[in-house]
């Protein structure tokens, strides 16, 4: 889809929606079964920072290792979650995986 000069995949539109309704749900204080919404914003936030500055990311890696970091959202701290995602980042890039 193109926004003016921009153009958003689909997989960008759901992360920003994702965002979008995980900061309504901080603001509003509904409670999300097990996660933390703000744990969660920030994984979002960064999955879209991390899918549009490289595009060419294959699209089953990255899905792995999205959900394998949003379960750990689940037993982790943020910090320990953000690091996980990071890291594993970095070693599929350097092993050509994603």
């Amino acid at each position: 889809m193109y926004f003016g000069p921009f153009f958003f995949d689909t997989k960008e539109i759901f992360l920003i929606l994702a965002a979008v309704l995980l900061g309504l749900a901080m603001i509003l204080g509904w409670d999300l079964l097990w996660f933390e919404p703000q744990t969660l914003l920030t994984v979002a936030i960064l999955m879209l920072i991390t899918k549009g500055l490289l595009p060419a990311i294959h699209n089953e890696a990255f899905f792995i290792l999205a959900i394998i970091t949003i379960l750990l959202t689940l037993y982790l701290s943020a910090f320990q979650v953000v690091l996980f995602y990071f890291i594993s980042f970095l070693f599929f890039r350097l092993l050509r995986v994603i």
